[in-house]
């Protein structure tokens, strides 16, 4: 028995060993889109190199995560095996009883531009509305300086990029919004109209892009959870 061990046969007690130190579960979430180690950083941000191939590691010893090493190229990738991918509808409760039960107050607490963006990036899909690049130019007016503009770069086939600088794209949308309206309406706290109405949310450039921002940006699925 190790020292993280409950010493028990319940099957919560099993459960809990595996998944509870911290970072575990938000790293398990971000497996959903990130492979590979750097982007996994970037989905969580506040862990140390060191302490996130720790986890890795140990994700990997309990048949949760498999590492996939291209000889080639010498790239790895971190994969969700059958049993991580079996955890995921578990870890979704977690967060939709979190987003029912835990007050505004704390939920928004911790704002943070980065992150948020790097979430909404996987909502983003523009098929079926434009068939070229498309540009998305977000303006969060009370965020710090460093976070304060953030461009999403759409691509046919590619999915979307987020940018930390200028990539020298024309931008197609405009959105000027208080970070924590932004992050009230993407999280289901608050409707894009109300935020519209109240100024804290502007919208400018193609109209088309504007009028269809439900279909082209969905938002995070405790949102949808929570409808």
């Amino acid at each position: 028995m190790t020292h993280e061990s409950y010493g028990l046969f319940c099957p919560l007690a099993l459960a809990a060993e595996r998944i509870e130190p911290r970072w575990t579960m938000l790293i398990l979430c971000e497996l959903q889109s990130s492979t590979r180690f750097n982007d996994i950083r970037r989905g969580v941000p506040g862990i140390s190199p060191t302490l996130l191939a720790k986890r890795l590691r140990s994700l990997e010893d309990h048949a949760l995560v498999s590492r996939i090493e291209d000889k080639a190229t010498g790239s790895v990738d971190y994969c969700l095996t059958e049993a991580g991918l079996d955890l995921l509808p578990a870890l979704q409760a977690l967060g939709a009883w979190a987003h029912k039960h835990i007050e505004l107050k704390v939920t928004y607490e911790h704002l943070n531009a980065r992150v948020l963006m790097w979430n909404v990036r996987r909502k983003i899909d523009f098929g079926g509305l434009r068939d070229k690049r498309t540009v998305v130019r977000f303006h969060f007016r009370d965020a710090p300086e460093e976070d304060r503009l953030i461009w999403m770069v759409w691509r046919p086939g590619q999915g979307t990029e987020v940018c930390l600088t200028d990539p020298g794209f024309d931008v197609d949308l405009f959105w000027e919004a208080e970070l924590r309206a932004f992050t009230q309406y993407w999280m289901g706290h608050s409707q894009l109209q109300t935020e519209l109405d109240a100024g804290r949310i502007e919208l400018h450039g193609a109209q088309l892009l504007a009028r269809t921002v439900s279909q082209w940006m969905v938002r995070s699925s405790f949102a949808l959870a929570a409808e």
